[in-house]
């Protein structure tokens, strides 16, 4: 890698998904897993981040810095790590992510100077139709033209869904090559029966008791199936967020899509094994509401 600086725009699960490509080649480079550490533009110093950036964890050859929300840091803290940045240390990897940054933007031209800035807000079905090729072949199965359409309306944008989604839909399919209409509206309707909408009105109440005992019942019910019930409340909080619902507020949303997205790294990556993780998840949701 030319340059330890990253910048990744867009849709927050296709960041998650390209960072993820990124520190799997850096892994790679290095001959060893190496420490990530995720944050979110406000949340943190940034005069102490730029210190840890300076030293290595022990024994580590290098170590990986994920910054969310990279649009909300401020001049001030954009001038720091500019400053940073012109003698970084090069076994310290920053990544910036952000929905939405001006091509101009500080980060984006420092990061373009090594061509490491990555767009990644393509048109929504030419995405989706592309993640679920390539997430299906992977698998060994292919997909009806009328099987995927079903799924590109029902899904959407909402790419932490879908992938949860064609998970369920590989295991279904078990030898069957191909997935088809039949296959996606038998999961179409398992997937109906779950209460997440139930789970966020306990949240929006601040009903802790109720909000844990309908988490224990959706776990229950799907066989503790934790990226599903995931992907679920992803979906759900992406519709309120867009039809800007009076049940939560958009930052209160987005703080909780931001834990899912976190959890779900850490399930995937064995970083945590799910029940006391989606509890705590949980705990962290009801505090921010």
């Amino acid at each position: 890698m030319k340059f330890p600086l990253f910048v990744l725009v867009g849709d927050p699960f296709l960041c998650e998904e390209k960072r993820k490509d990124l520190t799997l080649a850096l892994q790679k480079e290095f001959g060893s897993e190496l420490p990530v550490s995720l944050r979110r533009a406000g949340d943190f110093s940034v005069k102490d981040l730029i210190s840890e950036a300076r030293t290595l964890p022990f024994l580590s050859l290098a170590q990986i810095f994920c910054l969310r929300d990279a649009h909300e840091f401020t001049k001030e803290e954009i001038a720091l790590w500019g400053e940073y940045f012109k003698t970084p240390n090069p076994q310290s990897y920053i990544f910036f992510e952000s929905d939405s940054l001006e091509k101009n933007h500080p980060f984006i031209q420092w990061a373009n100077q090594a061509k490491q800035v990555y767009f990644l807000k393509a048109e929504s079905a030419r995405v989706a139709s592309h993640f679920i090729q390539e997430k299906l072949k992977k698998a060994g199965k292919t997909i009806s033209s009328d099987a995927q359409g079903m799924l590109e309306d029902q899904v959407g944008e909402s790419y932490l869904f879908l992938d949860s989604v064609l998970e369920r839909l590989i295991a279904l399919a078990g030898e069957k090559k191909e997935i088809d209409r039949t296959l996606v509206s038998t999961l179409q309707e398992k997937l109906e029966q779950f209460k997440t909408d139930d789970l966020l009105n306990a949240i929006s109440e601040r009903n802790s008791a109720k909000a844990l005992a309908v988490l224990d019942d959706l776990l229950d019910e799907n066989f503790r199936d934790f990226p599903t019930v995931l992907g679920l409340l992803h979906w759900q909080l992406r519709r309120l967020w867009e039809t800007r619902s009076n049940r939560f507020t958009r930052k209160e949303i987005e703080k909780i899509l931001e834990g899912l997205f976190e959890l779900d790294w850490q399930l995937k990556t064995g970083r945590a094994e799910g029940r006391y993780e989606i509890e705590s998840w949980l705990v962290r949701t009801l505090e921010l509401s």
